[in-house]
């Protein structure tokens, strides 16, 4: 008898499993094709630092708060160089073992102490497997799933929950040997997600959330076990601080005012983009992957004032329902908790991105499936199955055709178009995209509609100095260059192309001047060490163009070698 239960109970687990990887692989089966999008022109197209997988501190200087997330870019190119079908399997992948994870959360959530003995822990399986589903097949998800660099969010968030699910298994193991190594292994997937993206610093908490929630059946807590998560805890912000990150200089940027927005403006205007990222969870609609959102700067304003009564109100039924409704509590707290690393005082460049949902949807699946349970399944379980099926049915029909959207960059900015038209950042993506096709006459008229709309950006100017350079107007090229080079005088590109154009004018010591800039700002920058080659070849410095050669080889292996022009000029 006790063999077929546990077959049984082995036998759905893996239904449940498969029934997850098949709504994963269907709503995400036509996007292996979709192109680079947005981001990934800089951190993976044009990203010299992840081209030779042996170069770890190359990946790790990138970003080293992200140096997981790069080096499994790292890991994509060295097998796959840039063709997208890897790249999207990986993220597909990654999607799919987090709504697992989901599923596994629920289910050792309901052998807690303070679960197992509830009635809607009869219907385990049948919740954590509806959980999983809501979460695989989210359109939200989209972001941190089809767009190929947001793969940030979800591996992090894939860490995240295997390192709780892991520390639940410690807490609930009857053998302290086996308590022990479950403990080891979610410390050490922790760390693995502390150095996949930032906001992985608040597992800790949440761990310390869950043990007061499922765990404790007293109050007193022994909060020296937490004492190996109080370390963890700190590895970001010393990380940042040691290494002095791009994160940190961003942040340390846009706190002193140069970003143009302040600490206490984003936070007003996250109360407002909080109950937007509800709306999206419950109401899939009109999704942006650019939203042309207000900044508040006032607490009294209608908006904000509404929004943050309506979120502490949410906090306020969370805590009275805590000790009758613990999973529905629990769900609430997850939400804000897991928002608060990019929905707090700390200012990020945009104040609203769908991506930075892909975590907090976890305590929405769970709050969704106990609620459906306590309003429908209690005494009509059938009607519970039937709302949540539909409810899944209609988002995967949304996140496939959503996925349609995102096949190639012009699709995707003319969507974004439609809802931001008075956003610079959607034309000069357009733009870029209308550029790499050659249709050079409408890249030139968005990047003239960017301009029009607001000139602090750089890249429409170098942009168009391309369009003129590629049309042989070289004056007109450099003037564009010039202007880019005003406004940011740190952006390598800029400097590369100059160069370029002042080398088809025959001016070679402007020209060598900007090559040696574009790599002193970016050591890592292939193009400027094959292009100052072939200056030195042209001038007869063969040293120099074969020293140029082995450097630009060296940081990427797979690209022609080169040098073998240098070694006929030697014959």
């Amino acid at each position: 008898m006790k063999v077929n239960l546990v077959l049984k109970s082995l036998h759905i687990k893996v239904l449940s499993i498969l029934a997850i990887v098949a709504l994963g692989g269907i709503v995400y089966s036509n996007t292996f094709f979709c192109s680079f999008h947005f981001d990934d022109d800089a951190y993976i197209v044009n990203n010299f630092a992840i081209r030779n997988i042996h170069h770890l501190l190359d990946i790790w200087n990138v970003c080293p708060c992200r140096f997981i997330t790069f080096l499994s870019i790292a890991f994509n190119y060295h097998f796959s160089k840039l063709n997208v079908f890897d790249y999207h399997l990986f993220n597909m992948t990654i999607h799919i073992g987090t709504a697992i994870l989901v599923w596994w959360l629920v289910r050792l959530t309901f052998l807690t102490p303070v679960m197992k003995e509830e009635k809607i822990a009869r219907y385990c399986d049948i919740i954590a497997l509806l959980a999983g589903l809501i979460f695989v097949s989210h359109p939200v998800q989209i972001e941190a799933v089809t767009y190929i660099w947001q793969r940030a969010a979800s591996l992090s968030a894939f860490f995240y929950l295997a390192s709780l699910c892991f520390y639940i298994k410690s807490r609930l193991a009857l053998k302290p040997e086996t308590e022990r190594i479950y403990y080891i292994l979610s410390l050490i997937i922790a760390v693995l997600a502390m150095f996949t993206k930032e906001n992985a610093i608040t597992l800790p908490l949440m761990i310390v959330l869950y043990e007061i929630s499922f765990i404790k059946l007293k109050k007193d807590i022994d909060w020296l076990q937490f004492y190996p998560l109080w370390l963890i805890l700190f590895i970001i912000p010393q990380t940042m601080v040691l290494t002095k990150s791009t994160r940190f200089q961003e942040l340390h940027s846009i706190v002193g005012g140069q970003g143009g927005i302040t600490p206490l403006d984003y936070l007003l205007t996250q109360f407002r983009v909080m109950i937007t990222y509800i709306r999206l969870l419950i109401l899939p609609f009109n999704l942006n992957l650019d939203y042309d959102y207000p900044v508040f700067k006032n607490f009294f304003e209608i908006p904000v004032a509404a929004s943050f009564l309506f979120l502490a109100a949410m906090l306020y039924f969370a805590k009275r329902m805590f000790s009758k409704y613990r999973l529905i509590s629990f769900s609430i707290f997850w939400f804000f908790l897991t928002l608060l690393p990019e929905s707090s005082i700390l200012p990020q460049s945009d104040v609203i991105f769908e991506h930075r949902l892909y975590l907090p949807m976890v305590g929405y699946c769970m709050f969704l499936v106990s609620g459906a349970y306590y309003l429908f399944g209690k005494n009509n379980l059938k009607m519970m199955l039937i709302v949540l099926s539909l409810i899944i049915a209609f988002n995967s029909f949304l996140t496939y055709q959503r996925n349609k959207i995102w096949k190639n960059e012009i699709v995707l900015w003319e969507d974004v178009l439609q809802k931001s038209p008075h956003k610079a950042r959607p034309y000069i993506n357009r733009g870029w995209a209308y550029y790499n096709q050659g249709n050079l006459v409408q890249a030139m008229s968005d990047y003239n509609k960017a301009i029009a709309i607001t000139s602090e950006f750089i890249y429409p100017f170098d942009d168009r100095g391309l369009i003129y350079a590629k049309q042989g107007n070289f004056v007109k090229a450099i003037a564009e260059y010039d202007k880019a080079i005003a406004i940011n005088p740190y952006y390598e590109k800029v400097y590369y192309h100059r160069g370029l154009a002042f080398f088809l004018q025959h001016n070679y010591p402007q020209a060598l001047s900007d090559y040696n800039k574009a790599i002193e700002l970016n050591p890592l920058y292939v193009d400027a060490y094959n292009d100052r080659a072939k200056f030195y070849l042209a001038q007869g410095n063969l040293l120099q163009a074969m020293s140029d050669y082995r450097k630009s080889i060296n940081i990427d292996p797979g690209q022609p070698d080169l040098s073998a022009e240098v070694s006929q000029v030697k014959l």
